[in-house]
């Protein structure tokens, strides 16, 4: 009898990753409806995040409408960069672990990566004494984040329904999510050098609020799986 051990054991595996893998869809389906929403709330939303993506303005309450996303939808779109990241990690990352200890982990990374990407230009309002440098980071990290989030959310739904390509699939996810704190980074030392800051705090602005987070985190998350 112990020669079909492994037969049923496949039979009960197969049901849990069909399981695993409509979770994630539905997942997928929940963030275009946030996306859905925002764009209601702001009609030329895929435009305006194109464009502040790429935008070296400064933090100014006199920003056109055109330059601006309500709060409702950055909101919003914060939410859906969270799943669809979790999501591309879970479906792509080669791991020993079970699906729902992943999940667990892949979100406690992430919630903690995002949350002190917000924390950090408070940060930097007290260490440079620059309040307009802090909300124009804060402003740099939520225009980097939202343009991410879609591009994370097109990415998720093509590596869940396309098995074959995914291997050129985790390279495009990997390039984004590099690109989250490398963006970030570029666009608050151009800020730092049109201003004059000195050398010094840039690379204590670096070092403790870009480079030393993702290094912790990552080591901690390559260390889980």
């Amino acid at each position: 009898m112990h020669y079909f051990q492994p037969f049923f054991l496949a039979l009960e595996l197969f049901p849990r990753e069909v399981v695993v893998k409509n979770t994630l869809l539905a997942l997928v389906l929940v963030c275009f409806g946030f996306v859905g929403l925002s764009r209601l709330s702001c009609p030329n939303l895929f435009s305006i995040v194109y464009r502040n993506y790429f935008s070296n303005k400064v933090y100014d309450s006199t920003l056109n409408d055109s330059e601006k996303i309500s709060p409702f939808a950055n909101a919003l779109l914060v939410m859906n960069l969270i799943i669809t990241l979790n999501v591309c990690l879970v479906s792509l990352v080669h791991s020993t672990l079970e699906a729902e200890m992943l999940m667990r982990i892949t979100f406690g990374i992430s919630v903690m990566y995002l949350l002190f990407s917000f924390v950090s230009p408070k940060l930097v309002a007290v260490l440079f004494d620059d309040k307009l440098f802090g909300k124009t980071l804060g402003m740099y990290t939520q225009q980097v984040f939202n343009l991410s989030g879609l591009l994370l959310l097109i990415l998720a739904l093509l590596a869940l329904l396309n098995d074959a390509y995914k291997e050129l699939i985790q390279f495009f996810v990997y390039f984004v999510i590099f690109s989250l704190p490398f963006v970030k980074s570029i666009k608050g030392i151009r800020y730092a050098k049109v201003n004059n800051y000195r050398w010094l705090y840039i690379i204590l602005y670096l070092c403790t609020l870009e480079i030393m987070p993702v290094l912790l985190l990552g080591r901690y998350f390559v260390g889980k799986i």
